[in-house]
């Protein structure tokens, strides 16, 4: 696992022995508010664990930056994970696309 910060933006990546990818996720603390976002996991690695060694380590690092709440907008599929991490759903999210014409 590898951490590191730019611009503001805190990255998390979890690679494999042959250094492909296996779950990534990055989070940016704005204040008391910190925003996690593109927490995802391959499909080859999914439900080992890594999904939440993902949010853990982001969170900590949120928290030493002085956040106090955290917010994400999640896919149905990642909502499992965040919930059991003791997030809740405070509102349902749509997403839109208008195409013109």
């Amino acid at each position: 696992m590898r951490t590191w910060s730019r611009g503001g933006v805190t990255r998390t990546l979890v690679t494999t022995p042959d250094g492909s990818w296996a779950a990534r996720g990055q989070i940016a603390a704005v204040g008391a508010t910190a925003v996690v976002d593109q927490v995802e996991s391959s499909a080859a690695h999914r439900r080992r664990g890594l999904g939440s060694l993902v949010m853990h380590t982001l969170a900590h690092t949120a928290v030493e930056q002085g956040a106090e709440t955290g917010v994400l907008a999640g896919t149905p599929q990642g909502r499992a994970l965040y919930e059991s991490l003791g997030w809740t759903v405070a509102a349902p999210l749509t997403s839109a696309r208008f195409a013109g014409g």
